[in-house]
């Protein structure tokens, strides 16, 4: 008996030496292999039943919370990239808000403008025949010339007002497009606060996530040496760090959901 508890032992020691890459970490950083399950339950053997009934119950707990930890962690990864995705999305459908609309009242204006310059330049021609012929006693040209200007003013004026209602037409539509962009902005900038809440939660959870880690060196040892004793304490702080960390990681959970809210939002009121 005394012989191949020696050779557990040993075993159990090389199963702790071995370097990281031959036995994987979980993400939570508490991975419970199958060298720790063995090396606790060891542990357990030697303590008295209440003891050991106190650690299975707290193993039990940090099995469920280690798994819970790499749920999680899933979880937020997954909102935090379709934010970032969908946050990029919103940007780009902002500049484009009535694009369409200004680009075409902005042709229209160009377009009617070059369609009336004609009769800008011979409007202007001649009155300046009218202006150059003033010194001569031709009453009848000057007359007849006059004439002419008068009756082209009327259509020159109805040119300039026509341009002047495409205009004012391109004007709105560029101030309507401001308004619109502006408002899409200010709602996609509610996400500022949750951003800074996420900021301040992360570093909670990464002060939190050293504990762990700290906690977590303690616990192996002690199931290394099979002290129950130590075994205790460092599992019940294992269990206690990771449901501070499971809150933590709650709250960043429903952040996330707000931004990916307030993102969507801003993307409806493009859309209407």
């Amino acid at each position: 008996m005394n012989i191949l508890k020696t050779a557990v032992l040993t075993l159990l020691s090389l199963l702790f030496m071995l370097p990281l890459s031959a036995v994987p970490a979980g993400a939570s950083g508490t991975e419970l292999t199958t060298s720790i399950q063995a090396a606790f339950e060891l542990t357990a053997a030697v303590a008295d039943s209440s003891a050991r009934a106190n650690l299975k119950s707290q193993y039990s707990a940090l099995t469920v919370l280690s798994a819970q930890y790499d749920s999680r962690e899933d979880q937020l990864r997954k909102l935090h990239d379709g934010n970032t995705q969908s946050l990029l999305v919103v940007k780009e459908q902002i500049k484009t808000i009535d694009q369409a609309t200004v680009t075409k009242l902005t042709a229209v204006v160009a377009s009617t403008k070059s369609r009336y310059q004609p009769l800008f330049d011979q409007y202007s021609a001649l009155n300046n025949r009218i202006s150059l012929l003033k010194g001569m006693k031709d009453k009848t040209l000057n007359s007849v010339l006059r004439t002419q200007s008068e009756a082209m003013r009327l259509l020159v004026q109805l040119a300039r007002q026509d341009i002047r209602d495409k205009e004012a037409q391109l004007k709105a539509a560029k101030e309507a497009r401001s308004k619109k962009m502006a408002a899409v902005r200010k709602t996609l900038a509610g996400i500022e606060s949750p951003q800074a809440a996420i900021k301040s939660q992360k570093s909670v959870a990464s002060a939190l996530n050293k504990r762990l880690s700290a906690d977590w060196s303690g616990f192996k040892t002690a199931i290394r040496r099979q002290n129950p004793v130590l075994a205790g304490p460092s599992l019940s702080a294992l269990v206690s760090c990771h449901r501070q960390i499971a809150a933590s990681k709650l709250k960043l959970i429903e952040l996330e959901q707000k931004v990916a809210g307030i993102i969507a939002a801003a993307a409806k009121q493009i859309a209407a």
